[in-house]
């Protein structure tokens, strides 16, 4: 995964928090049912209009029950995926409901796991579409993946390690920013260590070893995450093999 709360970005910015359109939903309507079409909707993806339903549902969803996280984690999902491979002229709006998920989120489950990872995922995807800002967001990014990885360290196949792996290893190195490839190899490392079948594991411990100056070991991860991510017979999978694959050829 590739991807870099309203009160965050307008403390860092002075601008004011993204309008994000209201949703409308019909009395009775079940948080439950939505969630579940939602999830059948995204399934469907890289289909970008069922992704886009997929997103409506969400948001549905997670004002259907206001107690409730799945909704608003379920929007930072969709939306960071479709600012990764949607429109072009529409990312900065999917960013924009990122952020104002992981508000509600934080909301609804002040620093709880979830919430701080995906606060962070809508964070770093603010980041790519508000570039003047990135840098300095970059600091909080770190310190919501940390805090997520200590309290839940197999969360979404030990996603906090390899989110952080991947900005480690992408960031401007110092003075100018965070990046360090040794740290980044690090959380690779755990990555791969809590969750060894998982595909983007495997293609992040790739991309810091090559960083690293360990050509051989990068081969030797990406052939890894190209035959984990044909096993798994999916869209997600066909589409990391595609990246493993071209990140394999360019070593070469």
């Amino acid at each position: 995964m590739r991807w870099w709360p309203v009160a965050l970005v307008l403390a860092l910015t002075g601008c004011p928090p993204p309008r994000v359109p209201a949703v409308v939903v019909a009395p009775g309507t079940s948080a439950d049912e939505a969630l579940r079409d939602a999830e059948t909707a995204f399934a469907r993806r890289p289909e970008v209009a069922a992704v886009k339903e997929s997103l409506h549902l969400f948001q549905v969803a997670a004002v259907a029950d206001a107690a409730r996280t799945e909704g608003p984690v379920g929007v930072i999902r969709v939306a960071a995926w479709l600012v990764e491979s949607g429109p072009k002229n529409e990312r900065t709006a999917h960013a924009d409901e990122a952020v104002a998920a992981a508000t509600q989120c934080q909301q609804r489950a002040p620093g709880s796991a979830p919430c701080d990872y995906w606060q962070a995922v809508a964070l770093g995807v603010s980041a790519r579409e508000h570039v003047l800002t990135a840098l300095g967001e970059l600091p909080r990014i770190i310190t919501l993946l940390k805090k997520a990885d200590a309290a839940a360290p197999t969360l979404d196949d030990a996603a906090p390690a390899r989110v952080l792996a991947l900005l480690l290893v992408r960031a401007p190195g110092w003075p100018t920013g965070p990046g360090n490839p040794d740290d980044a190899l690090v959380e690779a490392q755990k990555a791969v260590s809590r969750a060894p079948n998982h595909p983007l594991n495997h293609a992040t411990l790739a991309e810091c070893l090559a960083a690293t100056g360990d050509t051989d070991g990068a081969k030797a991860a990406y052939q890894r995450a190209i035959a984990l991510g044909t096993q798994r017979g999916d869209a997600d999978g066909t589409a990391w093999v595609a990246q493993a694959t071209a990140a394999l050829e360019a070593l070469k």
